[in-house]
């Protein structure tokens, strides 16, 4: 766990669904060729918003994978889109910058109450 007040451990579950989507969405990419091959999502941001909205922690919630089979692709069944993949994969990569270093600069704060603004 990375810090226990709730901006932290919000970035911290917001970190991992963003690594597990990047990985999700490699496989994706890997498989763009393979007839039959069926592309997967990650749902975490939904579910993050709800339970902090019903005062619930966000360490209880996980990212879930989706395959999604109601998608229709080509006519060999498969239904990556090479260029939606990689355009949510370069968002994805933005996003998860972002986080880092929103919990980098959450750090630098907490080191400058610690050290009473002294470095």
């Amino acid at each position: 766990m990375i810090g226990r007040d709730l901006a932290a451990r919000v970035v911290e579950q917001a970190l991992n669904a963003a690594s597990l989507r990047q990985q999700v969405l490699a496989h994706n990419l890997a498989n763009a060729m393979t007839p039959g091959f069926k592309r997967s999502r990650v749902d975490f941001e939904t579910e993050l918003a709800r339970a902090l909205a019903a005062g619930q922690s966000p360490d209880q919630v996980r990212p879930v994978v989706v395959q999604e089979t109601d998608s229709i692709g080509r006519s060999d069944g498969n239904n990556v889109d090479v260029e939606a993949e990689s355009v949510k994969m370069a968002a994805n990569q933005i996003w998860y910058s972002a986080l880092t270093r929103q919990i980098s600069d959450h750090f630098n704060r907490l080191r400058l109450v610690i050290t009473d603004g002294r470095g």
